[in-house]
């Protein structure tokens, strides 16, 4: 069967260790890989390399394996590739299914080496599993009506963003003095989102955002609180429009049940009229700063975007952020902010209260998406550092010290310079550990990678071997 090998495979798997477990297996026995982790760069790659076979799980982010086999089927120099499902369906219909959509075979997981290869080379001869006609028919048939009613789907899902874009585009049917003014708003808004997207961290585009938006959009004032709702006050962080005098007497509270109902509900409350303002503290806080037409709204809970909120809470159970520059992305979905004309009583009108409502919501897409980009890049480098670092004694771990020694002979070999290793082993330190116990022998432990550390280059390097064993890399020395 030798004669099959170093034929191309290509395989279709969104899952990351799947794949690459496949990759190894099909690479020992002398296959050469090619894997894609969703159906369109699957299709895209089948279409370049024209692969000998194409392995497939069946359920893909992008596009589910049956309708994949049906588009690489339909492409001409792909007509005669043998397509083979490789799946953990547990569905009994799967096979009849997939084969019904077109593939030659159907290969369960987990797989057994041996015969997973066996399977490979018989569908690279030909071979080619079926069903019986009557079995066919009625999965064709019910293959037919799921694609039918997917389009029908689509084609009302078409029909409702065309029905969305029509209200949008009689919305839009304003004024000609209108218009040029929203224009000039919508402008606007793009400078400002393009200036906070490029802000360093959250706290400093919360820092801008309120001068940016009385410069923007032609308002008075502009104030983000930060809402506690352990005692439901909301403490001024940053405004623009306010003397220092103002800023300093400004005390108000919000009820937690409001706060919430803004959140949640109201998104964006628009207040024309003093009359109409629906909470006690909201209406102190309107006369207090003397405004007479205003609008508030929840910052971080206005983009509509609910899935955030659980990822904060699931990065939160590996980072605990400390710095400065983390301070504002440790509480999401606290801040409020409140725009209005100030004392000039001139009431927005509704073109303006449109285009703020956009704004508000990009800006509140731009504040998550970087809070959540600051949570990541912390998770990350604490994960890449407890990937290659010995968690007791802070030096580099044995899997580092495998890469690092692979590295160090290729640069050795290149460079035509020496390198060395050398191991340490502590005597007696079983005793000592059985002794003084293993919080001492730890101590003790630590105490020794410290000392090394002290005494070698900083081109050398040091590792936890293991247990009681260092070892440490030492280049350009015999």
């Amino acid at each position: 069967m030798t004669e099959y090998r170093q034929r191309k495979i290509l395989y279709i798997e969104d899952d990351m260790t799947s794949r690459e477990l496949i990759a190894d297996i099909l690479k020992e026995f002398g296959f050469k890989f090619y894997g894609a982790s969703r159906s369109l760069e699957g299709i895209r790659m089948a279409t370049e390399v024209v692969p000998d076979l194409i392995l497939m799980d069946i359920n893909l982010p992008d596009m589910d394996g049956y309708e994949t086999t049906t588009l690489l089927k339909s492409i001409k120099s792909l007509e005669h590739t043998p397509i083979v499902a490789l799946t953990g369906e547990t569905d009994h219909n799967a096979r009849e299914r997939i084969l019904a959509a077109g593939c030659q075979g159907f290969i369960a997981k987990p797989v057994i080496i041996d015969e997973f290869i066996t399977r490979i080379e018989e569908y690279l001869q030909g071979k080619k599993e079926t069903l019986a006609a009557d079995v066919e028919k009625k999965q064709l048939t019910e293959y037919n009506i799921r694609l039918g009613e997917k389009l029908q789907r689509k084609i009302a899902e078409l029909e409702k963003a065309n029905d969305n874009l029509k209200m949008m585009n009689e919305e839009l049917n304003i004024s000609k003095n209108q218009l040029t003014d929203y224009n000039n708003r919508l402008y606007a808004m793009n400078n400002i989102a393009n200036e906070l997207r490029v802000q360093n961290s959250p706290g400093e585009l919360l820092q801008i955002l309120p001068e940016q938006v009385v410069k923007g959009f032609g308002v008075d004032r502009c104030l983000i609180f930060e809402y506690n709702d352990e005692n439901q006050k909301l403490d001024l962080l940053y405004s623009s429009g306010l003397t220092e005098k103002q800023q300093k007497k400004l005390r108000f509270s919000l009820d937690i049940s409001f706060y919430e109902k803004l959140k949640r509900e109201l998104k964006i409350l628009w207040i024309q009229d003093p009359s109409e303002i629906p909470d006690a503290n909201l209406n102190k806080m309107a006369r207090e700063l003397n405004s007479q037409s205003f609008l508030i709204a929840s910052l971080t809970g206005f983009s509509s975007r609910q899935d955030a909120t659980s990822i904060f809470q699931s990065i939160a159970m590996y980072v605990n952020d400390d710095s400065d520059n983390d301070a504002a992305i440790s509480k999401p979905n606290k801040y409020i902010i409140f725009v209005d004309r100030g004392r000039t009583y001139i009431p927005f009108a509704s073109y303006e209260i449109r285009v703020l409502k956009s704004f508000l919501q990009t800006a509140s897409i731009i504040y998550e998406n970087m809070m959540l980009y600051h949570k990541l890049m912390k998770l990350y480098r604490i994960k890449e550092q407890e990937a290659f670092t010995d968690p007791l004694t802070n030096v580099f771990n044995y899997r580092y010290f495998q890469n690092e020694i692979e590295r160090e002979i290729v640069r050795s070999k290149r460079h035509n310079n020496s390198v060395s290793v050398a191991m340490i082993d502590v005597d007696n330190f079983k005793q000592y550990n059985d002794t003084q116990g293993h919080l001492q022998g730890d101590e003790a432990l630590k105490l020794i990678a410290r000392t090394i550390i002290k005494n070698i280059r900083k081109s050398d390097t040091l590792a936890r071997y293991g247990g009681d064993e260092f070892v440490m890399i030492l280049p350009e020395l015999d």
